[in-house]
């Protein structure tokens, strides 16, 4: 979370500046600064601390404020809603299953790939075809935030219809989707 230290710094600056500006300059300027701070490496973020994500929730809610010039008192969940932002959970969650279906499909690397194990039961179950993962047991908070459990137990949630996408575009699209859909009013502080 290193570089996003100085972030809040960074948009208090740009509000300064942000009504003399067209509301597309503001997005592209606020996607250069923020958004691709908080995308950066944020698969690591699986089963962070509340506290963390309500952080990094806090600078994207305030990111779309300002996009939109409304009061600090609104209600951030129509601005993302607006703007198309998937929260702070979504987005790491989002991420884990991009770099799943790239291991599934042999488009990660090695490692990436070997962590990946499809769900073969022992005796012919209906889940056998369900395109499942193997979610292996583990005994800590930290095994369970690893890529090999947090991957599996992601994609084992996944509806079949993007499970079984043949391409990476289509199957970001249907993803997107279903997280927006589902998940965007997951943001729990909504007033920062």
């Amino acid at each position: 979370m290193g570089g996003l230290v100085n972030l809040p710094n960074n948009l208090r600056q740009f509000y300064q500046i942000s009504r003399f500006l067209p509301r597309p300059t503001k997005e592209g300027v606020v996607n250069a600064i923020v958004t691709s701070r908080l995308d950066y490496c944020n698969a690591l973020l699986y089963g962070t601390s509340a506290i963390n994500i309500t952080r990094l929730q806090r600078i994207q809610n305030t990111a779309a404020r300002l996009i939109t010039r409304s009061p600090r008192s609104d209600s951030a969940t129509p601005l993302l809603r607006e703007l198309h932002w998937q929260p702070i959970v979504c987005r790491v969650d989002f991420k884990l299953l991009v770099f799943t279906y790239k291991a599934m499909h042999n488009d990660a690397p090695v490692y990436l790939c070997e962590l990946v194990c499809p769900y073969q039961p022992t005796r012919t179950l209906r889940s056998a075809n369900n395109d499942m993962l193997e979610v292996k047991r583990t005994r800590t908070k930290a095994g369970d935030c690893s890529f090999a459990i947090a991957a599996a137990s992601l994609w084992n949630n996944l509806p079949t219809v993007i499970k079984t996408c043949d391409n990476l575009t289509s199957y970001k699209r249907l993803l997107k989707t279903h997280f927006f859909v589902s998940h965007i009013s997951v943001i729990r502080h909504e007033h920062y």
